[in-house]
């Protein structure tokens, strides 16, 4: 999930199972609560679906450098140990500069960018 937003509704969906595997790349910031207020670092799953959360909270303002020097080595050490047989990326526009929620500064060209990661 790479929209501004914790994904946190997948998240609960498959909180105590094993059987799928969550990743979520966030604005977070402990003080502010930015919606939906979820996604530590430390929220990682729960009886069998404990270590198949992943949160990766991060300051409003990341930029595409930023962003993929973060992204390419989370996503790549994660399917590296985990070996899904499946993907799924979830792209919701609200990381892009400029949204009126968000804090993200991404462009349209990083968001293409971390599809093209997944891809490969």
């Amino acid at each position: 999930d790479i929209d501004v937003h914790h994904g946190d509704g997948v998240e609960e969906a498959f909180l105590t199972t094993n059987r799928v595997m969550t990743l979520s790349f966030h604005q977070y910031d402990e003080k502010e609560k930015f919606f939906p207020g979820t996604g530590d670092i430390k929220d990682v799953g729960e009886g069998d679906g404990k270590y198949y959360a992943i949160n990766v909270p991060l300051k409003p303002g990341i930029d595409n450098n930023s962003y993929h020097s973060i992204f390419g080595k989370i996503v790549d050490r994660t399917v590296d140990v985990y070996r899904p047989d499946v993907i799924w990326l979830q792209c919701g526009a609200d990381s892009l500069k400029g949204d009126l929620i968000g804090g993200f500064n991404m462009s349209t060209k990083g968001h293409g960018d971390a599809v093209k990661h997944m891809l490969k």
